[in-house]
């Protein structure tokens, strides 16, 4: 059946090349030459396949869900893209395919084909049956060492899913036959683990780890020793290269040093982005001007690794969860640190403890590990000693014999700053991470692991730990303007301790409570954020961010009338007020109100044209005013 195509290009000859042969197959093609008339023409000509050529900082924003309205309802318009910059594949996870240059006809020629048999996208509620989910667990398992059991079945589903949606494949054994084919020469399955592993970072997160690592050699300085660090799961290369620049500003003499900072992981995609050091402004978010002017170079709206940074980091694929035979494991020994933070709980719990095992034993007497945040209980058995850096944590390797085998070790006792709650169902869960899902910049779609379901909710006795070091005394805007600060860059945990510091002495200030709900509802603490809404409003009925914070909660958890009536109250007491109205304007679109929604949302955009560039949008998950518009903007063109 001949298919109805937009050509989207820029380059004429391309596009007359292009159109010669996809009429030659028997389909009608029309193009446009300019992207400003890309919107207009996928409304007035309906597609069945868009074909985007575009200069590569053009294709982000075109390269979305194209939906048309037809006789017959909404239609989802797939999306192929042609294009040189081959770093664009791993971000542009939802298009039908990614072709780079020269062209390969044939691909592209096969993927009209399956355009044309493949009409429906895949409803988003299928359930995945046993035997099929073990199917995949297994194929994932033996090609990557990611584990999914019963228990996280829901996140293989959702991750699955979105692949199919993205192919137009409506059968889960028919897309996992094109995983078995497909997962090396199309790269399927490093696209499929970008939803099965958030890959969300940037440079210097978690600063006070970098804090520790620059005290610990400024105090070495006069040492010659080699220094070896790794980066175990580097992703695209942010934690690495920060580590360079920790050690550049730690040491004058860094030049004349032996420095090797060893980066591995097991997607080969974040490896290429990585080498080529090309990053947005979304991953310099909290690096400060100086730093960005000392270790990058700035070329258009990108930000590139300086080549003196890039030559202390060496990158290598390493799968973790598997013996060590590559070539770079001889380098991982006798290792200064490693860093292995937000990896681990992608594993089994049995496959983590073998790997904080083999770190340990990588480490000198004395070397530091790094975790995440959220992977402090972990530490069984083994000769790592707990340390403290302001409001994280990291771990010394304290001797030199093997670490003692025991079956069962008692569970580490909670952080003091880790709120425990009551137990959270299943739907709690689902909700809060859809709702943080929400948070996050167009083009970081990752789903979050289930790892939060593993934590055992039951009270544990708390530990004797050391006082929390204690700020000077101050006024309390200031340490609620810290905390503020803290909350948009996303370090949540420092956040609430300077919140719990503000509320010990003005426990009804509604201010806090406001910052101190949105945590807890990025917890997972559904019900004691909302608790906490109801009281900044009983305290502070004028205050909008009150409001605001009542309709998320009641918008996750599909109370959609109520949250709108929130979200309107937030906009009558501050008409400018972003956040409310993006989400009031999401939930008239969900709900099929779309002359609602649009206008809400060209709205957003007009109130967000006032913002200067890298102002952070208040509320917004630290989204500066250029992301932020960005986002707006695509939500409106899948409508428009």
């Amino acid at each position: 059946m001949p298919l109805q195509i937009l050509i989207i290009s820029d380059n004429e000859s391309f596009t007359a090349y292009l159109g010669e042969l996809l009429q030659r197959a028997g389909h009608v093609a029309r193009s446009v030459e300019r992207e400003k008339e890309a919107f207009p023409a996928i409304r007035r000509q309906k597609p069945d396949l868009i074909i985007l050529a575009m200069e590569a900082s053009k294709i982000a924003p075109l390269a979305i869900e194209h939906r048309v309205q037809t006789p017959s309802g909404p239609r989802s318009v797939p999306v192929i893209v042609i294009s040189e910059c081959l770093r664009l594949e791993a971000e542009l996870l939802q298009v039908f395919d990614f072709i780079g240059k020269p062209l390969d006809v044939k691909r592209l020629l096969d993927d009209v084909s399956a355009v044309a048999l493949r009409k429906a996208v895949p409803p988003q509620e299928q359930e995945l049956d046993s035997r099929l989910a073990a199917s995949f667990s297994r194929h994932i398992l033996s090609h990557s060492g990611l584990h999914f059991d019963k228990r996280n079945q829901p996140a293989l589903t959702r991750g699955l899913l979105k692949r199919m949606s993205a192919l137009r494949l409506t059968d889960f054994k028919e897309y996992l036959q094109y995983l078995k084919e497909h997962g090396e020469d199309r790269h399927e399955l490093q696209k499929l683990l970008q939803f099965l592993t958030v890959g969300e970072t940037y440079f210097y997160r978690y600063p006070a780890h970098f804090d520790v690592l620059r005290e610990r050699f400024a105090e070495q300085s006069a040492s010659a020793a080699p220094i070896r660090i790794w980066s175990a799961g580097c992703s695209t290369g942010e934690e690495p290269y920060s580590i360079a620049m920790a050690l550049m500003e730690a040491l004058p003499d860094w030049r004349q040093r032996d420095i090797r900072i060893i980066a591995t992981d097991i997607n080969n995609r974040s490896l290429k982005r990585a080498r080529e050091g090309v990053y947005s402004p979304w991953s310099m978010r909290i690096t400060t001007p100086e730093q960005s002017a000392r270790y990058f170079r700035r070329v258009g709206e990108s930000f590139l690794i300086r080549d003196e940074v890039k030559q202390l980091v060496q990158f290598s694929h390493l799968n973790l969860s598997v013996p060590c035979r590559e070539p770079v494991c001889d380098q991982l020994r006798e290792l200064d640190a490693v860093f292995c933070r937000n990896v681990l709980i992608y594993f089994t719990p049995d496959t983590a403890a073998g790997m904080l095992q083999r770190f340990t034993q990588a480490l000198k007497p004395g070397g530091f590990l790094f975790l995440g945040h959220s992977e402090t209980l972990l530490q069984r058995g083994l000769e790592l000693e707990l340390k403290r850096k302001e409001r994280s944590f990291y771990y010394v390797r304290s001797g030199v014999g093997a670490p003692t085998a025991a079956a069962a070790p008692p569970r580490q006792p909670l952080p003091q700053d880790f709120d425990d709650g009551a137990p959270l169902t299943e739907d709690q869960i689902r909700l809060a991470r859809a709702w943080l899902g929400e948070q996050r910049p167009w083009g970081e779609d990752a789903e979050p692991h289930s790892a939060p379901a593993q934590v055992s909710p039951e009270p544990a006795p708390p530990a004797p730990t050391p006082a929390a070091p204690q700020p000077p005394a101050t006024d309390d805007a200031d340490l609620l303007r810290s905390a503020r600060e803290l909350f948009d860059r996303e370090e949540f945990d420092p956040a609430l301790e300077l919140l719990e510091l503000v509320l010990q002495r003005r426990p009804d200030l509604p201010e806090a409570l406001v910052l101190k709900g949105f945590i807890l509802a990025g917890k997972g603490a559904l019900e004691q954020a909302l608790a906490t809404s109801e009281r900044v409003l009983v305290l502070n009925d004028l205050l909008p961010e009150g409001y605001f914070l009542k309709g998320v909660l009641l918008d996750a958890a599909d109370r959609l009338d109520e949250a709108a009536r929130e979200y309107r109250k937030a906009l009558l007491l501050d008409h400018d007020f972003i956040m409310p109205r993006f989400h009031m304007g999401r939930l008239h679109l969900r709900q099929g109100r779309i002359a609602e929604g649009t206008r809400e949302i060209r709205n957003s955009i007009r109130i967000l044209s006032r913002f200067g560039d890298q102002e952070t949008v208040p509320f917004s998950g630290g989204l500066t005013r250029a992301v932020c518009m960005l986002q707006l903007q695509n939500t409106l063109a899948r409508v428009a």
